[in-house]
């Protein structure tokens, strides 16, 4: 007997609140693995690594409709030097 499954569609956890002040206390205080959408001068790959020190704006990309944070960051990869990014909430992979 063969017997066929049913496809279920899992519709992904959202990794983030959408809520601007939620988060902001999220990233507040988490180092943040992120990939670049463009080639890094720092590292090999597009992947990078910051220790968010606060969230100074939470808004949507004109450009791109993207929703992103501007943070200010110890830059872990490039010897923990403070530095301003906007991020894309979508490149970030993981905050712990």
């Amino acid at each position: 007997m063969n017997e066929t499954k049913p496809n279920l569609v899992i519709p992904e956890k959202l990794l983030f609140p959408s809520n601007p002040i939620q988060l902001a206390s999220a990233l507040t205080g988490k180092t943040v693995v992120y990939h670049n959408a463009k080639a890094s001068s720092v590292t090999p790959d597009k992947v990078r690594v910051f220790k968010v020190r606060g969230v100074e704006d939470v808004f949507t990309s004109e450009a791109s409709g993207a929703k992103c944070v501007t943070v200010s960051v110890n830059d872990i990869d490039d010897g923990g030097s403070v530095k301003y990014r906007t991020l894309h909430i979508d490149g970030i992979q993981s905050a712990n």
